[in-house]
């Protein structure tokens, strides 16, 4: 299995197959070399998780009734549903590393959406809530 690949898709969302599956040093479905693969890289942005921890005095009355053991742990761990942790990480980015991706040479919008569920043209931001 390859672990050079940086936003591609295999042959559709869940196949294992096509353009973008198990190839080396690829972005966006498109061969780079070692060099360029590593520079791209180095500058995108950390910090994607699909888990935050909600303290206690910042939880629902259902999120308490959902996670019994709040009180223990003053607060539980929520568990994000992928393309909701990716608006979230995108809401929260600054603009210089959303460009840090958007620039990436090359970026392709449809894939990004398919693999993030962020449309790139659509000018209005669906900011991310708790």
């Amino acid at each position: 299995m390859s672990e050079c690949m940086i936003f591609c898709l295999g042959g559709g969302r869940c196949k294992s197959e096509g353009e973008g599956y198990q190839k080396n040093y690829r972005v966006f479905n498109k061969d780079v070399s070692k060099d360029e693969y590593a520079k791209i890289e180095g500058a995108l942005p950390s910090g994607f998780t699909l888990a935050q921890w909600v303290k206690e005095e910042n939880m629902t009355n259902e999120e308490k009734q959902e996670n019994s053991n709040y009180k223990k742990m003053n607060g539980y761990l929520k568990v994000l549903e992928y393309e909701t942790a990716w608006r979230k990480f995108w809401d929260e980015m600054s603009q210089e590393d959303r460009d840090s991706i958007l620039n990436i040479p090359q970026f392709d919008a449809e894939i990004f959406k398919e693999i993030t569920g962020i449309d790139v043209s659509d000018n209005e931001s669906t900011s991310y809530s708790t």
